[in-house]
């Protein structure tokens, strides 16, 4: 398993969901590369979907933001897996993020920070 950084855009609102150890969700994350040509202008390349999942605290705040404020551009960080399915379409690939960290990102849009007190902070990843 490789460790991956990557930004993209919610695909739509996570359900949160509550486990034996706690709290959790999946996210769809598209992500879309900027390719540079042999003329030095870029291009969008092709989206990936990330298949993220985000437990705990992590998961409670990303599915409070997405159901505020929509389409939300993350960032995410974690452990990373490619799995191959057949599918109707044929042979297709499944990407998939354990995410040790999930936060909002600041590119094209504002976010309010509200912190929590001390006491409901920590480490709560159950993966």
């Amino acid at each position: 398993m490789s460790y991956i950084t990557r930004t993209g855009n919610l695909a739509a609102t996570p359900t949160l969901r509550e486990g034996d150890n706690g709290p959790y969700t999946y996210a769809r994350v598209l992500v879309s590369d900027r390719i540079r040509q042999e003329d030095n202008s870029y291009t969008d390349g092709p989206t990936v979907a990330y298949d993220v999942a985000v437990s705990g605290n992590q998961a409670v705040n990303l599915v409070e933001v997405a159901e505020q404020s929509g389409n939300v551009r993350v960032t995410f960080s974690g452990r990373y897996r490619v799995t191959e399915y057949k599918g109707e379409q044929g042979t297709r690939l499944q990407h998939e993020v354990r995410a040790d960290e999930v936060a909002v990102s600041l590119r094209g849009q504002s976010v309010r920070v509200v912190g929590k007190p001390a006491a409901e902070q920590g480490d709560d990843t159950p993966f």
